[in-house]
């Protein structure tokens, strides 16, 4: 068996209840360094892949709503200047990536030394320097990423028909409309990649994500008229 087949089996061994740990594990393999393991498979193995795909879309999907609340409330407000907008949507999305990343950061750090801890105690072995230890590590950093750098790039995709109007001379509401259709597309594509991952109806999926722009957009819409 190669290396990184032999590494699949140690993380798999790692969902073992504790009381089998020092039964099941092969101490040799998680104390092995990972020098000749890529990145991708190092991502694979410690399921920081399936964590991200979720933080990816949950943050996509929020960062997308809020941009498209700001500006359509905006236009609503009877806010016609595009700077006010993209700096109020850029401000927001960097809010969300230091809020998210420093969010995630600490929570997943803390949730990978607890495991690290039992796995030590179970096995009355020191895990510094091991695969585990190490691929945590790679975790915890890539999960922070992910999840502060998604909401920030759907608001810098809906800001650009707001920097675009200011280079091509079109009118706010124009631009506000195509910022909508933006965040429509956005989320119509994160419905699609649900839908792969499920395997299962991703146009059903699409037309769900995009509703749920359409409404929101209707609802902010209904609430700058009447109040």
């Amino acid at each position: 068996m190669n290396e990184d087949g032999k590494d699949r089996l140690v993380i798999k061994a790692l969902n073992v209840k504790s009381k089998f740990l020092s039964i099941t594990l092969p101490i040799r393999l998680l104390r092995r360094k990972f020098s000749g393991t890529s990145i991708k498979n190092m991502l694979t193995i410690s399921g920081v892949a399936e964590i991200c795909r979720r933080y990816f879309v949950m943050n996509m999907f929020d960062g997308t709503l809020a941009a498209l609340g700001v500006i359509i409330g905006m236009w609503v407000s009877g806010v016609d200047d595009p700077r006010v907008a993209i700096k109020t949507v850029l401000a927001a999305g960097l809010a969300m990536f230091f809020s998210g990343s420093l969010g995630a950061y600490l929570t997943e750090k803390a949730e990978r030394e607890r495991k690290i801890r039992e796995l030590e105690e179970a096995m009355f072995q020191d895990m510094k320097g091991s695969l585990y230890e190490r691929l945590s590590k790679l975790a915890v950093l890539v999960v922070s990423i992910i999840d502060g750098i998604s909401p920030l790039i759907a608001c810098i995709a809906l800001s650009v028909p707001l920097m675009l109007s200011q280079l091509f001379n079109f009118s706010f509401t124009v631009a506000s409309l195509v910022s909508l259709l933006v965040g429509i597309i956005v989320l119509g594509l994160l419905g699609f990649f649900l839908g792969r991952i499920a395997k299962k109806r991703p146009l059903g999926y699409m037309l769900y994500m995009m509703l749920a722009g359409v409404t929101s957009a209707i609802v902010i819409v209904l609430l700058g008229a009447y109040i």
